[in-house]
């Protein structure tokens, strides 16, 4: 009777540890709409979030979204904090060294905008930007590409990090920096709220064609040696492109298709 309950006891220790890998923790930072936001009833909600919803969906994973500022992400996947993050985190090989990614699922453009009258405001190619904005104050998120691109190609410039797209909007728009640097998408609504007479875009836009840290497009980050996980988030991804699900994500939630070709 005793080996029974032990038997008993070890296959519901197994069954309780298929159940948990099903279960995801995700990390997102969601205050980067429409990649990711916080609606008025807040949930998280936006492109992001569709995706990896259809994700769980297709690996057959219940998942729970965790809000994090966008810094703490990596640095949280790590130390287990989350099983995933899922956030319009950009491949590149820095970040590729501490943590493993998906294939891409999206490969979104980038933009400088500026106050009008700047002179970068007539940039023609990505080169005239660094010359432009040399020694200027560049906003940027913390712990994004975008911070990597402006410390490495524009070295003698001021830069000034952020938790919140909107915060380098405001400051722009009050003069306390010339400049900023983010995804194209996260520009247009704060363009369109606070005016094109206020903000204006400077130069093409940039990928990471131009400058190497904006990496191979935005995939799912997790922590490395999780093999059998990426396998299954893999077949996910590359189903949806496949079948044009990310596609139609995309055009909900920004008017354009951004999935990786």
């Amino acid at each position: 009777m005793k080996r029974l309950t032990v038997i008993l006891s070890l296959g519901a220790a197994l069954l309780a540890s298929a159940a948990s890998a099903d279960d995801l923790r995700i990390g997102t930072s969601a205050d980067y709409p429409p990649w990711e936001s916080v609606d008025g009833a807040g949930n998280i909600v936006g492109f992001d979030k569709d995706v990896g919803d259809e994700i769980c969906k297709r690996i057959a994973a219940t998942c729970a979204w965790q809000n994090q500022a966008y810094d703490g992400l990596l640095p949280g996947l790590q130390v287990g904090k989350f099983d995933v993050v899922i956030s319009g985190v950009s491949i590149n090989d820095e970040r590729s060294q501490k943590v493993d990614f998906s294939v891409a699922y999206a490969d979104a453009p980038n933009s400088i905008v500026v106050a009008p009258g700047s002179e970068a405001a007539s940039a023609k190619t990505p080169a005239d930007l660094p010359k432009a904005l040399a020694t200027a104050a560049i906003g940027v998120q913390s712990g994004t590409t975008h911070e990597q691109v402006i410390r490495a190609h524009f070295p003698e410039a001021d830069v000034r990090t952020y938790e919140r797209p909107d915060q380098i909007a405001d400051d722009l728009i009050a003069g306390r920096i010339e400049a900023g640097l983010m995804e194209r998408s996260a520009w247009a609504p704060l363009v369109k709220d606070r005016g094109a007479d206020k903000l204006v875009y400077a130069g093409p836009l940039l990928t990471g064609a131009d400058f190497a840290e904006f990496g191979k497009g935005q995939g799912v980050a997790m922590a490395k040696g999780k093999a059998e996980l990426k396998g299954k988030i893999d077949a996910a991804v590359e189903a949806m492109l496949k079948d044009g699900t990310i596609k139609t994500i995309a055009e909900k939630y920004f008017g354009y298709d951004v999935s990786k070709k």
